[in-house]
């Protein structure tokens, strides 16, 4: 049995004959369209945000100022270039020149590194984004009417070129500590663009991966109930337990994994940090359901590159017996 197909058992609700390790059992494709910009010279996304990349990854370059001061000039900002137009022979070369097709692949479709939160963020800057969105509901809604448009016509686009067996998209709208939002602003301004993205994938019959940092789990229900089946990177500070006893194996936790807990704290030594992969397997693994992952939030630097060494070799070992 490949990466792949055991990782798909997992996808399809069945136990899998191992904890799959997500780096070894799927290709996470960030394709040229939707994140190439982070390569560029300019390092200018399609939104004309500006990015830079340290020892916690891409991040918006805060040392220019945002790229748009007043929502009601949007469409002087968002020019999106028509999907169609592109030379997608050209992109698919590009983007899945280092898949293996014993690995999953799992499309990460985003716009300015979310999909409508996120990007309305980058452009403002966080204070004026979120005060935005509650003082002009209505011109945000135009601009995430927008977005969702693209999306329209950019996905099924990928499904006929890439033929992907996830597509993930989301948007960062929590903090470590709870939502960015109320849940009435997120009924009002996310949730029915969240279900026009989440129903076109499922429409065409993919997995549909949901992308959600932080202690979010007051949204996951709702996540759930539009059809999302799987949830990164499922961190920590979220009752995980809870949730796993709750949807069981009708929704994939990928990621599991916190630098919340003692493994996360810099400098924490290899045990730890090997203990905390198996505690969050004998956790969350039996019956299936559970993807291991570190995720992205470990970072660059010399100490973080080390743990997910760790990580990945203790997922690797101790997920290969798990079910044995």
């Amino acid at each position: 049995m490949t990466e792949r197909e055991n990782y798909l058992k997992v996808l399809n609700g069945e136990q899998p004959d191992w904890v799959p390790n997500f780096p070894d059992a799927a290709d996470l494709i960030m394709s040229a369209i939707t994140i190439g910009h982070i390569a560029t010279e300019k390092k200018t996304d399609q939104l004309g945000v500006r990015w830079t990349i340290n020892d916690a990854g891409p991040m918006v370059d805060n040392t220019v100022p945002p790229v748009m001061s007043n929502i009601s000039d949007w469409k002087k900002y968002v020019n999106l270039t028509d999907p169609a137009t592109y030379d997608w022979d050209a992109l698919k070369k590009i983007d899945l020149a280092d898949h293996s097709p014993d690995k999953a692949m799992v499309l990460l479709v985003a716009l300015s590194g979310g999909s409508f939160f996120v990007p309305l963020m980058n452009m403002m800057g966080f204070e004026e984004g979120l005060c935005t969105m509650i003082e002009e509901p209505e011109l945000v809604n135009d601009m995430f009417a927008h977005f969702i448009n693209w999306f329209e016509k950019l996905i099924p686009l990928y499904i006929k070129y890439y033929n992907p067996d996830v597509i993930a998209a989301g948007d960062d709208i929590c903090t470590a500590r709870g939502p960015f939002i109320s849940m009435d602003v997120y009924n009002r301004l996310l949730r029915p663009y969240y279900a026009r993205l989440i129903s076109l994938v499922k429409d065409h019959g993919i997995k549909f991966e949901f992308h959600l940092c932080g202690k979010c789990e007051v949204f996951i229900e709702d996540l759930v109930g539009l059809g999302i089946d799987s949830w990164q990177p499922a961190q920590g500070m979220n009752d995980l337990k809870g949730l796993k006893e709750k949807y069981g194996n009708r929704l994939i936790l990928n990621g599991t994994w916190s630098t919340g807990g003692p493994a996360g704290v810099p400098g924490a030594s290899e045990e730890i940090v090997r203990k905390e992969v198996r505690d969050c397997m004998d956790m969350l693994a039996p019956d299936g359901g559970m993807v291991f992952w570190h995720g992205n939030a470990v970072g660059n630097s010399q100490d973080q590159l080390q743990k997910m060494i760790w990580l990945d070799d203790e997922a690797r070992k101790y997920g290969k017996t798990f079910y044995k």
